[in-house]
């Protein structure tokens, strides 16, 4: 039997195996691939120090690069994992999963190119969409391996049909070529196979579950439209299907969605819920079941009261918000479509219905005012109640603003007085400066992300990761101001 491995690197999440992986188990199978799995996402973690984690970390966040003893310590621990493998195998796949990858693949793939010439690799993922300025020579990533012979054949957008078609010498839309087609109907999909995981390595008893592809929305910082240009939903019954028989098949009672937002079709949300609640009404050995997922903020009229009803019936655990900014202003540039009284319901909503939730917030837009600035310190004050009650969970305020290419907001630069010829060099991705907006430079998103801080940890909402945040800004904000001497 022909054997296949497929690889996970960072930057992703380590509570539970690789969804993108899993979901192409089937595909190799169907083919009589013997599967095994390395995760060294999850083994990085596990056997670095963390201060070196946290170094590969920021690499993989375009944050920072490494010095020359750790990136040699990176490559010998790399080389050590491929020497460790008891196999050569015939087909080898690696996956990343965004842009978050890149920096990683650009260190991992030229030597396991090295230790397996004759082996064919095949990367896919998000990441391979991602263009990042003269790192990969202002090509996709994709097309940069492609051209500098780091693997065999690469996957743009979706991969279970376009791997189907690969593994059998067929050409098709997306094999080697940025010309992917999207799938139109995800229920024709074999469901993820996690069989060839060792579920033990995972501590977090988490499986993902994808019920959509895509979004509804089309924010102007976001590109995943590039990889999924129409939103796709698969049938409520699909999903609780999965739900139902991965539970009992790995003994996992939380699910998290892959999703961009789980309520991006209402009526099919609703539905899920109901489907999932009646069923754990009627089996006992499904009480326990509880999920998450990304979901956006829609006003009354949109969502109504029986969706969160639903979901708490169902299981909610937390979902997770795109907010962005509390100042409407800002929100209605981004194309968020939705108000401040959307907001207020939600968090009435969830506050009555138990569903605790995480906040994602942006810091430094473009267009962004110390007024709308002064609007987000204030609104900590106004939702303190929420946060108190645990409906805030979390909120999220991250790294400041950055801009990557395809994302609408890149290609209108223009508008927004940005010279998006300067994110050649990455750090600019984030230090990026507005001739419309000149007093919101990088150095004053930084001040503004420490004041929204001090301000939250004042009212004592929960920032998970804020002080490793701030670091890694303080650290960008230290090397871009000695850059700005040494140019002066």
């Amino acid at each position: 039997m022909k054997n296949a491995l497929l690889i996970n690197i960072p930057l992703t999440e380590t509570r539970y195996p690789s969804a993108s992986l899993a979901s192409i188990v089937p595909v190799f199978k169907k083919h009589d691939y013997n599967i095994i799995i390395k995760d060294l996402n999850l083994e990085l973690a596990n056997e670095f120090e963390p201060d070196m984690v946290d170094k590969v970390y920021d690499l993989c966040q375009i944050i920072s690069n490494l010095e020359p003893n750790e990136l040699l310590l990176l490559q010998t621990w790399i080389e050590e994992k491929i020497d460790s493998l008891y196999i050569v195998p015939d087909v080898i796949a690696v996956s990343l999963l965004s842009h978050q990858s890149v920096t990683f693949a650009k260190v991992f793939l030229p030597i396991l190119k090295s230790k397996f010439p004759n082996t064919t690799i095949i990367v896919g993922g998000s990441g391979v969409s991602s263009s990042l300025g003269k790192l990969t020579d202002f090509k996709t990533y994709g097309q940069y391996l492609l051209d500098n012979n780091h693997c065999t054949n690469v996957i743009f957008g979706e991969g279970e049909v376009s791997l189907d078609n690969l593994l059998q010498n067929k050409d098709y839309p997306g094999i080697n070529k940025n010309n992917p087609v999207q799938i139109s109907n995800l229920d024709t999909l074999d469901p993820p196979d996690y069989s060839n995981f060792d579920m033990n390595n995972y501590n977090g008893n988490i499986l993902n579950i994808t019920g959509s592809r895509g979004c509804v929305r089309q924010c102007n910082f976001c590109d995943i439209g590039l990889t999924w240009p129409k939103f796709r939903y698969r049938s409520p019954e699909s999903q609780v299907r999965e739900i139902i028989e991965h539970s009992k098949k790995y003994n996992v009672t939380h699910f998290e969605f892959t999703d961009s937002l789980i309520n991006g079709s209402v009526s099919g949300w609703i539905k899920f819920n109901e489907l999932l609640a009646n069923a754990k009404q009627k089996d006992p050995d499904l009480k326990d079941i509880t999920y998450a997922g990304q979901a956006i903020c829609r006003s009354q009229k949109s969502q109504p009261e029986i969706m969160y009803e639903l979901m708490h019936y169902a299981g909610v655990k937390q979902i997770s918000v795109g907010i962005e900014s509390f100042s409407e202003r800002i929100r209605n540039d981004m194309k968020k479509k939705f108000s401040n009284e959307a907001i207020d319901y939600h968090l009435e909503q969830c506050g009555r219905w138990s569903i605790p939730n995480i906040f994602l917030m942006i810091v430094g837009y473009p267009l962004e005012t110390i007024e709308d600035h002064e609007t987000n310190m204030s609104h900590l004050d106004k939702y303190k109640i929420y946060s108190d009650m645990g409906t805030i969970f979390m909120i999220r305020w991250g790294l400041t603003m950055h801009i990557y290419a395809d994302t609408p907001l890149f290609k209108d630069a223009n508008k927004y007085g940005i010279d998006v010829t300067k994110t050649a060099d990455l750090e600019a991705l984030y230090t990026w400066t507005s001739s419309l907006n000149p007093e919101l430079d990088f150095v004053e998103r930084v001040r503004r992300r420490v004041e929204l801080y001090e301000k939250s940890n004042e009212l004592g909402y929960s920032q998970p990761n804020s002080r490793g945040e701030l670091g890694s800004l303080l650290s960008l904000l230290e090397t871009h101001q000695i850059s700005k001497k040494l140019l002066t």
